[in-house]
């Protein structure tokens, strides 16, 4: 494990093992896990596409800020759009294997939901497909912006595309393997899909 390292954007981030397991609890001087992962990554969803209770509070957790907007956004039919939406994607797909048809899908989806956060409904649908859909973030779009050109929303598309690559490549695949074969070693809770791991080492580190 020593060896195996996660690189993003072209550069490679050091401390992820170590990070990755201080999020979850693994590691720190007082072994408790970040808020995010007890009340996002841990938090069960339905097998189906509905969305319920815990994955728009989920994404709030992990979205400083979003309140009442953003739940009038959901009850006034956000999240039977999002249903709908996640109905046209595959349930068992990691983003790295997915086909172009559904990567075209995702990278729509910022121009298909704009009137809300863009980090608010993509915690939302991640939530549901956890390995396909990634979260979108202020740290992950600033450690992306040399390759998407922006750390803005406007950089969904490319952010997108940049991640399935990187997550494509052979060594950040060797590494993320073997991490989640540690989480799962220690973990009681559910392990946080490798797209997810990817977020989780890039916020830790920014």
């Amino acid at each position: 494990m020593a060896e195996l390292e996660l690189t993003c954007a072209g550069s490679t981030l050091p401390e992820a093992r170590d990070d990755i397991r201080r999020y979850c609890g693994l590691t720190g001087p007082d072994g408790e896990a970040a808020a995010p992962f007890r009340y996002f990554d841990t938090v069960p969803t339905h097998e189906d596409d509905l969305i319920g209770p815990g994955d728009i509070l989920g994404a709030f957790v992990i979205c400083p800020g979003a309140g009442r907007d953003e739940m009038v956004w959901f009850n006034g039919g956000g999240a039977a759009f999002c249903e709908q939406w996640l109905g046209s994607l595959p349930a068992d797909v990691d983003l790295a294997d997915a086909d172009e048809a559904t990567v075209g899908r995702i990278c729509e989806f910022a121009e298909l939901t704009q009137g809300i956060r863009l980090d608010v409904v993509t915690a939302v649908v991640h939530h549901k497909r956890p390995r396909l859909v990634p979260c979108f973030s202020t740290s992950l779009a600033s450690r992306y912006r040399p390759l998407t050109g922006s750390d803005g929303e406007a950089a969904w598309p490319a952010l997108v595309r940049s991640l399935r690559h990187d997550l494509t490549q052979e060594g950040n695949r060797a590494f993320l393997d073997a991490v989640c074969d540690e989480l799962r070693a220690e973990l009681d809770e559910p392990v946080p899909s490798r797209l997810r791991l990817v977020d989780i080492a890039v916020a830790m580190a920014a």
